[in-house]
């Protein structure tokens, strides 16, 4: 089961049919977050600055046995510093999955490339299960609008080795 939703109908313009623009997708029911509780589990997705929210001492700071980064480790003010609190984040043994590309701000000092960010990773006790070059289309699948941005992003796993396996 699952709901219908037409993301694009309020979207008149670049539109090569008038179907492309009601396309319907269809949404998950129930919802993840009841079947992670009905599995004894948490599932947990926030709006705001996520550095204010789970650093050490912040209103959100907890350990989970994944985190999930989609299009958002290239977002911050503060590279190392997101690394570092997602790190702490994630328990040991626990994973770090990331799918995005590094579309960095302009005014952004640290501009570190996929393999350098390995190694910042891997210095910090993660070891890689996966890692992979995913082609994306940002809003929606290439076709059905006439205009649609599109990235080769980076696709990773990767686990957070116990403190005396990583150093």
């Amino acid at each position: 089961g699952g709901r219908v939703v037409h993301p694009m109908a309020h979207v008149y313009s670049e539109n090569w049919r008038l179907s492309d623009q009601y396309f319907g997708v269809s949404v998950p029911s129930p919802h993840p977050a009841k079947v992670a509780r009905e599995a004894g589990r948490t599932m947990k997705m926030v709006a705001g600055d996520m550095v204010a929210t789970y650093r050490k001492g912040g209103p959100g700071e907890k350990a989970f046995d994944c985190v999930v980064t989609c299009f958002f480790i290239d977002t911050g003010d503060d590279l190392i510093e997101y690394f570092k609190t997602i790190d702490q984040s994630i328990k040991e043994g626990g994973y770090w999955i990331n799918l995005g590309p590094l579309n960095y701000k302009k005014e952004l000092r640290l501009k570190l490339s996929w393999d350098e960010i390995k190694l910042v990773w891997e210095h910090m006790g993660y070891e890689f299960i996966e890692t992979s070059q995913v082609h994306t289309s940002y809003h929606m699948q290439a076709g059905i609008k006439m205009y649609t941005e599109r990235y080769d992003t980076v696709f990773s796993v990767a686990r957070k080795l116990p403190k005396q396996a990583s150093q």
